[in-house]
């Protein structure tokens, strides 16, 4: 009697591809990755996408949003520029009266004014002028876009076809680069006054010889730097603070998470920037800031 054999059960079918971000085969090796690594890459990565938005919409078609940069431009000032002058001032007025104590003390007070002033407008100045645009008009800027998105009115905007970056970005950033690019000329001249103040008080040096060592030291290309350096520290906070407005979520709590981080994040890109941009100038123009 010949038994009969049972034929083999149907083979199971493949499981379906996970969906999300990382369903591709090529993005599948960077869902692997952690997310503590793989979250600032992809952070980092938008910003600069913004970045390209932005600037490809204000080259491509440079009409249109003027009148909204200008109006930004004068609220941002009317509010924030009584806490740039006096954190200039403060600032710069309290290193002004130590430094110059330790070059009278070593008995080169002549030096005071130029070298502190050169190095003061490339470091020191530059990052008081980067923590006040961040802390005053980067959070207010994250906050206004911010609201408008957890309050769904950007997904509006995109439903009835309007672009958001278009409108909201590129006056917001443009603004805010413009303000800190100006911001450059006050800054010198506040760091020129508090020093003065501050050698005249500690080490009773008259001011015609303050003037005299400063401005025989200074070149066209130090101004040229300072104003450019201004100008990339402006673009970078306003596309910064502009992405994290626009990625912000979770209501209340999430937007002023994305507040905070969008400063925090600021004074970092900051810091890396200066570094490059400093060590680049410096290898471009090696005796720049140097005493003549």
């Amino acid at each position: 009697m010949t038994v009969p054999v049972e034929p083999p059960p149907p083979a199971e079918p493949p499981a379906p591809a996970p969906a999300g971000p990382y369903d591709g085969r090529a993005n599948a090796v960077l869902g692997r990755v952690p997310a503590a690594v793989r979250t600032p890459v992809l952070e980092a990565g938008g910003m600069i996408l913004l970045l390209g938005r932005i600037v490809h919409s204000a080259v491509r078609h440079p009409r249109g949003y003027w009148g909204s940069v200008v109006d930004e431009m004068y609220l941002t000032i009317r509010q924030a520029w009584i806490p740039i002058a006096a954190a200039l001032f403060g600032f710069l007025m309290f290193m002004s009266i130590l430094t110059v104590q330790f070059f009278a003390m070593a008995g080169a007070s002549q030096l005071f004014g130029p070298l502190l002033f050169l190095q003061s407008i490339r470091t020191f100045s530059m990052w008081i002028d980067s923590m006040v645009v961040a802390g005053v008009i980067g959070t207010a800027l994250t906050a206004d876009v911010g609201a408008r998105k957890v309050r769904e009115e950007i997904d509006a905007m995109e439903v009835m076809g309007i672009d958001p970056v278009r409108d909201l970005a590129v006056p917001r950033v443009l603004s805010i680069t413009f303000i800190t690019t100006l911001l450059a000329i006050p800054s010198m001249l506040i760091t020129m006054f508090s020093m003065q103040i501050g050698a005249a008080y500690v080490a009773g040096m008259p001011a015609s010889h303050f003037y005299s060592n400063l401005f025989s030291n200074m070149s066209p290309v130090e101004v040229a730097s300072v104003v450019a350096n201004h100008f990339l520290v402006g673009l970078l906070i306003g596309t910064i603070c502009c992405y994290k407005g626009l990625n912000a979520s979770g209501g209340a709590i999430g937007l002023g998470r994305s507040v905070n981080q969008a400063v925090v994040l600021s004074f970092v890109a900051v810091w890396i920037l200066q570094l490059a941009y400093n060590s680049l100038l410096l290898g471009v123009v090696p005796g720049l800031g140097a005493f003549r």
